[in-house]
C-alpha cells in the first residue's frame, strides 16, 4: 500500500496545546498525521481544510465549550470520525466519555494505553478503507468487464439451462436480431441445428442443464431470424452473470479460404493492427524495427520513441477501470496528431505508445520528442462527467550510427521512459549510457553547457526514499540533480552530466549547487524529520575549500550532522583513500556519517572498510540482473554482504520493481531499498 494510502489524519482538540503535543508524543508513529484545535472556530477550519479520520478529544473540567461543537461535526461528517476521548484521571472524566459513545478511552496519564488504542483504531481505519478500495476495484472490474463484453467483436452469449439470458450487439447482429429483447428466453435449439446429423443438439441441450461442457469446438448450422443460414463454430465456457452460474458460448461465422490477395492483405492487415487504437500492435512493430535494421537506409539512423501519460495509477483511481479504454483511444488520437504514419505508430502495451523516427540529424529526434510532451501537457479528456488534464513522459532511444538490436533500442527506449516518469514527467529523456570522452571538443562544450546552467539555475533537486523491509518508521532521502536546461523538455541524469562535470574541472562546483538546494529544501521543509544521503564526487573529497565549507555549515547549524550522510563513488573513493580518511575525520567526529556509492557484488571493499568506518553501501550496476544470471555475482554478493556486517555497515539496494526481487535480497540479508520513484523537489 502506498504511503498516502497507510496516512491517517488525526484531530487532536484540547484547550491545552502542550497537552495534545504530548499525545502526539506518546503516539510516535510518522504515518499518523496530527492536526490541533483548541477553540470551536479551530475545529471547524480544521476538518473544512483536510478530511479527518479520527478525532481525539481530552476531556476535563474546561473542555465542555469545545465538546458540544466537536460532537455535531463528528455525527455530520461523511464518512463518519471515530472519536477518542482521552480523560482526566477521575470518574466523571470516564463517565462524561462513556456517555459520548467513544470508540475508545485512554487516560491522559497512560500515554502506553493511549498509543495502543490510537494505533488499533488507525488500524481499523486502514482495514476499511483497504476494504472500500477493494469493493470499488471491483465494481470498476465488471463494469469495464461489462463494457468489453458489450464492445467486442466476437458473438457472445451466456446461456442458462440452455436458455439465452445475455446476448451482446455482436451477437444479436450475426442472428440478425434488432434487440436482447428479440431473443431473450429462446432456447440454443431455436438458433443452432445438427451439420448433417453429426451432432446432437438435444443431447447438447441436456449437457448444458448438467453443466457438462463440450470441451472441442462443436460446428453447427446457424439460422438467423430472417430464415438464412450460415455455417458456424461454437465455443463452451462456464461463466456467471449477475451472480448466478450460467454457460458462455462464443459464435464464429465460418468463411471458407479463398485466394483473393485482397482478403488476404486485410487478413494480415488485422492481425498486426491494435482493435481499439488502430495503431500497429506490438509484435507488428518490433518485427518492422527488426526488418529494418537488417536493412537499414542509406545515411539514416534510427530512433525509438516510447509515451507513457504520467500518474496513471492515480488517473485510474479518478475514472475508474471501466474507462480505460477511453483513455487510451483519446491519448492515441494526441499520440498522432503528432506522429505520421510513417513513423510507424504503435501500442506497445495497455499505456505505452510508440514510434520510429529515421533521421539524419538526431535533432529531428529530440524534436519530436519535445513535441509529443508539448502537445500532451494539460491536455484536458472527455471521460463522461469527467475532464482530467494529463501529462506525459517521453523516453527516446537513438541507434545513432552503432548496431543495436531491435530489442537492445526497445530496453533502452524503456529505461529511458521510466527514468522521465520518475524524474516527475511532463519531459521527455534521452536513454545516454555515459558522456566521459576524451575528445576536448566535447569537454568544452560540456563545460560550457555547465557552467550556463550553473548561473541559470538549471539544476533541479530530487529527492529519492530510501525505506527499509523491517522498519516502517526507517526514511532515508537520497538527494540528487537533474539537469533540465530552460526552453528544453528533456531530462539529463547525474550518470551523463557527472563524468562531463570531472572531465572539465566543474565537479566541486555541481557539488556546492547540490548544498545549496539541499539547505533551501530544508528551509522550506522544516518539520521533514529524514536523513539526508548527499552524493558527492571527488573533487569535493579532495579540495580542502569544500571540506571547509561543509564543515561551517555543520558547525553553525545550517546543516545538521545527525541527519546528514555524505556519499562517493566507491570506485573514486578507493583511489582517493586519503581524502576520504581526512573527511571522515574531520566531519566524523561532529556525527555526519559516511556511505559508498556505486558498489558492485564484486568490488574490493575490504581495504577501503579497514582503513575508513563507513555506514551504508548502496548497491550500483544492474544488480538484479546479474544475480539472475550470474551464479558467481550471487557467491560475491554473500561476500559482501559479510564484510560489510563484520564492519557494521549497512546495504542498500537501488531500485527494485517487483516483490519476487525483494524476497531474494531479503535472503542476503539486505533489507534497505530504494523505492521506485523520484519526487521533484523544485
Amino acid at each position: 500500500m502506498t504511503e498516502s494510502a497507510e496516512l491517517v489524519n488525526i484531530l487532536a482538540v484540547d484547550d491545552d496545546p502542550s497537552s495534545a503535543r504530548e499525545v502526539e508524543a506518546a503516539v510516535g508513529d510518522p504515518l499518523l498525521r496530527f492536526h490541533f484545535a483548541d477553540t470551536a472556530n479551530a475545529l471547524s477550519r480544521t476538518i473544512e481544510a483536510q478530511p479527518i479520520d479520527l478525532a481525539l478529544l481530552h476531556i476535563h473540567e474546561g473542555s465542555q465549550s469545545l465538546l458540544d461543537p466537536l460532537m455535531r461535526m463528528v455525527r455530520a461528517a461523511s464518512p463518519a470520525i471515530a472519536l477518542i476521548a482521552v480523560v482526566s484521571p477521575d470518574a466523571e472524566a470516564a463517565l462524561s466519555a462513556a456517555t459520548l459513545g467513544v470508540n475508545g478511552c485512554a487516560r491522559i496519564d497512560d500515554p502506553e494505553a493511549i498509543q495502543r488504542i490510537v494505533r488499533e483504531r488507525a488500524a481499523q481505519i486502514r482495514l476499511q478503507r483497504s476494504q472500500t478500495q477493494e469493493l470499488e476495484r471491483s465494481r470498476d472490474t465488471h463494469e469495464r468487464y461489462n463494457l468489453l463484453l458489450e464492445s467486442s467483436r466476437e458473438a457472445i452469449a451466456y446461456l442458462h439451462q440452455g436458455l439465452h439470458i445475455y446476448a451482446n450487439p455482436s451477437y444479436l447482429e450475426l442472428f440478425g436480431y434488432p434487440d436482447f429483447n428479440a431473443i431473450e428466453g429462446f432456447s440454443i435449439l431455436d438458433l443452432l441445428s445438427s451439420v448433417d446429423g453429426e451432432q446432437d443438439v438435444k443431447e447438447l441441450l441436456r449437457s448444458l442443464s448438467r453443466g457438462d461442457l463440450p470441451t472441442d469446438t462443436l460446428e453447427f448450422v446457424a439460422h438467423r431470424s430472417d430464415g438464412t443460414e450460415f455455417r458456424a463454430t461454437a465455443d463452451f465456457s462456464p461463466a456467471h452473470y449477475e451472480g448466478e452460474s450460467c454457460t458462455q458460448i462464443m459464435i464464429r461465422e465460418r468463411v471458407e479460404a479463398t485466394g483473393s490477395a485482397e482478403l488476404q492483405e486485410e487478413i494480415e492487415k488485422l492481425r498486426s493492427r491494435d482493435l481499439l487504437t488502430g495503431l500497429l500492435n506490438r509484435q507488428a512493430f518490433i518485427g518492422k524495427i527488426r526488418s529494418e535494421i537488417e536493412q537499414p537506409p542509406d545515411e539514416h539512423h534510427l530512433a525509438i520513441l516510447l509515451v507513457a501519460v504520467d500518474d496513471q495509477d492515480v488517473l485510474q483511481q479518478k475514472i475508474g477501470a471501466a474507462a480505460t479504454d477511453v483513455i487510451v483511444r483519446q491519448c492515441s488520437e494526441a499520440f498522432r496528431e503528432v506522429v505520421d504514419e510513417d513513423m510507424l505508430p504503435a501500442r506497445l502495451s495497455d499505456h505505452v505508445l510508440a514510434a520510429r523516427v529515421r533521421f539524419a540529424d538526431r535533432e529531428e529526434a529530440t524534436s519530436l520528442a519535445t513535441r509529443l510532451v508539448e502537445n500532451f501537457s494539460g491536455r484536458i479528456l472527455e471521460i463522461r462527467d469527467k475532464s482530467p488534464s494529463i501529462t506525459a513522459s517521453v523516453g527516446l532511444a537513438v541507434g545513432g550510427s552503432h548496431h543495436f538490436s531491435a530489442d537492445e533500442l526497445l530496453s533502452q527506449a524503456e529505461s529511458a521512459l521510466r527514468e522521465a516518469q520518475r524524474a516527475g514527467g511532463n519531459s521527455y529523456m534521452r536513454y545516454r549510457p555515459s558522456s566521459a570522452t576524451t575528445d576536448d571538443g566535447d569537454v568544452e562544450d560540456w563545460a560550457e553547457r555547465l557552467r550556463h546552467a550553473l548561473n541559470n539555475g538549471d539544476f533541479r533537486l530530487v529527492r529519492l526514499p530510501i525505506t527499509s523491509m523491517e522498519d516502517d518508521s526507517f526514511m532515508i532521502s537520497e538527494f540528487e540533480t537533474r539537469l533540465r536546461e530552460e526552453g528544453s523538455d528533456e531530462i539529463i541524469l547525474p550518470s551523463t552530466f557527472r563524468p562531463a562535470a570531472n572531465a572539465s574541472g566543474l565537479a566541486a562546483d555541481l557539488d556546492r549547487d547540490l548544498i545549496e538546494s539541499l539547505i533551501r529544501w530544508c528551509g522550506n521543509n522544516p518539520e521533514a524529520d529524514t536523513e539526508m544521503l548527499v552524493p558527492l564526487s571527488v573533487q569535493g573529497l579532495t579540495d580542502p575549500e569544500f571540506a571547509e565549507e561543509l564543515q561551517q555549515l555543520v558547525d553553525d547549524g545550517t546543516l545538521d550532522p545527525r541527519k546528514l550522510i555524505l556519499g562517493f563513488e566507491e570506485a573514486e573513493a578507493r583511489e582517493n583513500l586519503r581524502g576520504l580518511q581526512r573527511l571522515v575525520s574531520r566531519l566524523g567526529a561532529r556525527g555526519v556519517r559516511f556511505a559508498l556509492l556505486g558498489v558492485l557484488p564484486d568490488s574490493k571493499i575490504d581495504m577501503v572498510l579497514k582503513n575508513v568506518h563507513v555506514d551504508y553501501l548502496k548497491l550500483g550496476g544492474d544488480l538484479i540482473t546479474a544475480l539472475r544470471t550470474s551464479d558467481r555475482q550471487h557467491t560475491e554478493l554473500e561476500r559482501l554482504v559479510t564484510e560489510a556486517s563484520a564492519n557494521e555497515t549497512q546495504i542498500i539496494a537501488p531500485q527494485v520493481e517487483n516483490t519476487s526481487d525483494l524476497a531474494a535480497l531479503f535472503h542476503f540479508g539486505i533489507t534497505l531499498v530504494q523505492d521506485d520513484f523520484v519526487r521533484d523537489e523544485e
